[in-house]
């Protein structure tokens, strides 16, 4: 490609380029991609194979340069203009903008050397994939919503597939969470895929509006085809920290994700079905060769809270960071509970607090602490009985770490 012709592909690209990516190496990944026979992920696995060393963006500069002409600029100007049109900003692997969970290990791991995203996927969150049949059960729907609300009120944000069934389920739960919800494409962000999801006013829309994402590695008119949809699968598995398996058949691209998920090193956890159930025989086999069960909202809340601690002590060194004697509370940072509410039933537990008095207690609004209990109380966190309310874990008393 001649220099004139990179530098008009790059000067349409800087619109739609995510801040930190070089707008000439995005001009130059969708003009090498929009040829046929040409793949990104031909480019990943080719440098993968080859030994030499240097950032992301230099290997992929070398690898892709030289073998551009003015005719693929000609192509590349159209597909971008497409992206343009729809809002999207496009990240190149190892770049600021690029989700860095599917950044690790590139480029032996496979992660899309190019993404383009209508919002932006948090990376200040624990994340949680909710995954299943498009042909769900009321059973499995039920479970999926109940797991998603607790998750994202907890604070986690919720990933998953688009689909119709469990993943539609998940996001519909989650969209209006503190943690919300994000949606990775089987397809291009030109196809309306599922019609009625990404029609106007549906509910992509609905989860952009609310600060999600919806992302695909595709170039925008790119269908979902049964390669593009298995390639989705691992995209939602890198970009959780736990994968939660909820239904699925013999078949089902949701062992695709739970396969994807162990080859990550992602917490796998599936819930336990009907053995006479068809869409049962995905999670049950997962549950036999090891996966965690998920029997509920406190399941999830507990592997979350468990990486949560392992991330501060790594990010500390398991010593504070002040170098001096100091206390590092440990009290579930993914409760579902304002602070306030959290640490009077901390203070009490084991013992039960009659709601009245905890009402007394804390300087919450009324009816927002009820409902806050409420919905920890779906979650599986706290019991209420006759005597009140009680955390349903033992909390963890605060951890004195010494310099």
């Amino acid at each position: 490609m001649s220099a004139p012709g990179l530098t008009g592909l790059a000067e349409a690209c800087r619109e739609i380029t995510a801040p930190g990516s070089d707008p000439e190496l995005v001009a130059a990944l969708v003009a090498w991609a929009v040829r046929p026979r040409r793949t990104l992920e031909g480019v990943r696995r080719a440098l993968a194979s080859d030994a030499g060393g240097g950032t992301p963006a230099r290997r992929l500069r070398a690898h892709v340069l030289p073998h551009l002409d003015d005719d693929d600029a000609a192509h590349a100007a159209a597909v971008i203009a497409r992206w343009v049109a729809r809002g999207c900003q496009l990240s190149v692997v190892g770049d600021p903008g690029y989700p860095s969970r599917l950044a690790e290990g590139w480029p032996d791991t496979d992660g899309p050397v190019l993404l383009a995203a209508s919002g932006q996927v948090p990376e200040d969150r624990p994340t949680v994939a909710l995954v299943g049949s498009r042909r769900a059960s009321s059973y499995g729907t039920g479970i999926t919503a109940w797991l998603a609300e607790a998750a994202g009120e907890a604070g986690a944000h919720v990933i998953s597939g688009g689909a119709v069934g469990i993943d539609a389920a998940a996001h519909r739960a989650a969209v209006h969470t503190s943690g919300g919800t994000s949606v990775v494409l089987a397809c291009g962000h030109d196809v309306d895929y599922p019609r009625s999801h990404a029609r106007p006013g549906g509910l992509f829309d609905g989860i952009r509006r609310a600060g999600g994402a919806v992302v695909s590695e595709q170039l925008p008119a790119v269908p979902p085809r049964a390669g593009v949809v298995r390639a989705r699968n691992r995209i939602v598995a890198a970009l959780a920290d736990v994968v939660v398996v909820v239904e699925g058949g013999a078949r089902s691209g949701a062992l695709l994700t739970a396969t994807a998920a162990l080859e990550r090193d992602r917490v796998l956890l599936a819930v336990p079905g009907d053995v006479r159930a068809s869409g049962s025989v995905a999670p049950n086999r997962l549950l036999g060769e090891g996966a965690h069960p998920c029997t509920g909202p406190g399941d999830l809340l507990e592997h979350l809270d468990r990486l949560a601690h392992r991330a501060h002590l790594a990010g500390t060194g398991g010593v504070a960071a002040s170098g001096t004697a100091a206390e590092v509370d440990r009290a579930d940072p993914l409760s579902a509970l304002p602070a306030p509410l959290h640490a009077a039933l901390r203070a009490a537990w084991p013992r039960a607090v009659p709601v009245d008095v905890l009402l007394e207690r804390v300087e919450l609004d009324a009816g927002a602490a009820l409902a806050a209990l409420t919905r920890a109380q779906v979650a599986g966190e706290v019991a209420e009985g006759p005597e009140g309310v009680v955390l349903c874990r033992r909390p963890a008393a605060p951890q004195r770490l010494i310099s």
